[in-house]
């Protein structure tokens, strides 16, 4: 009998991106980092596994339910990041020595997180970090967000907006509605629901009104119960994180440097009850948003955490820093419309990552079309030989144009012995796209041409 085939499907939460959306991909990450670069930025990379005791020590508690956590062979407690700054906070400690300061960096890695998926929200993603260590509010805070728009200009995505906060401006507020300090992580914890949970949840939870099943865990309703308010101070603590006034008046200076680096007013949105949920953060925050795609959530987000680093040093730098989720942006832009080949962000997204493809018709002529594709590689143009797959209708003709055609390969060059026996050799060159004419123009050129040729027909340029 024989043994029952495994089902092909990757994990719950987790993905395989075919090479279209992998192209879009590469694309978004390497506008961002370009982007990056060109605003002094240096790249950095760290582990994927960490201490699970550094890993524990940052988040808060509803975070850090979502650390993927085990035992390794040696019987060390570890587990998969669950962002890339609280790892940044650690490689500063350990080595802020040989690094100068303000520490600009960025990073593109995977994360973890036991999270429960839905559209946009998944268990393994690809995040794109910025960070600024070592300078003052709020002019780091202005670049990295002056960075974000010119890689959105850059990739055509303009439907977007900002929300702003600072977790300062949150804690005055309830300071004066009588709410102690001891209790604002908490608070705040709660407020960050508003977005998904509505006004009335939140309320409930903030009074102290929800049972003991509403919460993943006894400890979690009692730590709520001890930081419960008083109905009319959470009433008001609402009412006061509707009014964007007040909060654009404390935000005034860095809303002015913003617009000077040329981010429109019209994209950004104060939002007093924006607090982002994880603890480190202490002052300035912010997410990214897609317009018609909010059901997906933020598609970037970050802050200040002036006391992170701290926590490993006897000395805590200020940092802030901007995260970019690839993978929830790329499902955003497809909500919204932007993910398709004509839109701004696919636009001259090829499926192959080939420029032209080299059909081989007769083994004994591999070697002189082997050089050709040499040729053209050599001049800096991607370039596919077809390799025989293994049945009789590998040297086809018509199967070898169907490939290219369905690999989005532009250009194909056509050579047999007539044309590889010429004096001097030559090819033929065909032209496998629509958009710029009638579809199978084809031409003879000299393999001494060959190159120019196929630049002038991937610039667009006509044949004379």
């Amino acid at each position: 009998m024989a043994p029952e085939r495994l089902k092909p499907r990757p994990l719950k939460g987790f993905q395989d991106f075919l090479p279209p959306e992998a192209r879009l991909r590469e694309r978004i990450v390497e506008t961002f980092c370009e982007v990056f670069r060109l605003f002094g930025f240096a790249p950095m990379d760290t582990p994927a596994l960490e201490p699970e005791e550094i890993l524990l020590s940052d988040y808060g508690v509803d975070a850090n339910k979502q650390i993927y956590r085990f035992t390794d062979l040696e019987k060390n407690r570890v587990g998969l990041r669950f962002d890339l700054t609280v790892s940044l906070a650690r490689v500063i400690a350990a080595s802020g020595h040989l690094l100068p300061f303000p520490f600009k960096r960025y990073q593109v890695g995977k994360v973890w997180r036991f999270d429960k998926p839905k559209r946009g929200r998944f268990r393994e993603f690809l995040q794109l970090d910025a960070d600024i260590v070592g300078a003052q509010p709020y002019e780091p805070e202005v670049e990295l967000l002056a960075a974000v728009h010119q890689a959105f200009a850059r990739l055509g995505i303009t439907g977007y907006y900002i929300r702003i906060n600072d977790r300062k401006y949150l804690a005055d507020v309830l300071q004066e509605l009588g709410i102690e300090d001891s209790r604002a992580k908490d608070t705040f914890r709660v407020l960050d629901k508003l977005e998904h949970q509505g006004e009335e949840k939140v309320f409930k939870e903030l009074t102290g009104q929800l049972l003991l099943q509403d919460f993943d865990s006894a400890l979690e309703y009692e730590r709520m119960q001890e930081v419960k308010v008083p109905p009319d101070t959470a009433r008001e603590l609402l009412r006061r994180t509707q009014d964007s006034g007040r909060l654009r008046g404390y935000l005034s200076g860095f809303l002015q440097r913003l617009t000077e680096e040329g981010v429109p007013p019209e994209k950004v949105r104060a939002d007093a009850s924006l607090t982002r949920g994880l603890d480190y953060y202490t002052g300035f925050v912010c997410e990214l948003m897609l317009e018609g795609a909010e059901s997906v959530g933020s598609v970037g987000g970050g802050g200040r955490y002036d006391d992170l680093i701290g926590r490993y040093a006897p000395t805590s730098p200020t940092g802030v820093g901007l995260s970019i989720g690839v993978d929830r942006l790329l499902a955003a832009l497809k909500l919204a419309g932007s993910g398709s080949d004509s839109s701004p962000v696919a636009v001259g997204i090829q499926r192959s990552s080939a420029a032209v493809f080299v059909a081989v018709f007769d083994d004994c002529e591999v070697s002189q079309l082997a050089a050709v594709a040499r040729r053209l590689r050599n001049a800096g143009i991607p370039t596919e030989l077809w390799l025989k797959p293994g049945n009789r209708e590998g040297r086809s003709l018509s199967r070898q144009l169907k490939y290219a055609d369905r690999a989005g390969i532009p250009l194909a060059v056509i050579a047999g012995s007539d044309e590889l026996g010429k004096s001097p050799p030559t090819v033929q060159l065909k032209d496998l796209r629509t958009e710029f004419g009638e579809a199978g123009k084809q031409i003879e050129v000299p393999i001494e041409g060959l190159v120019e040729k196929v630049k002038d027909l991937l610039s667009g340029a006509t044949e004379s």
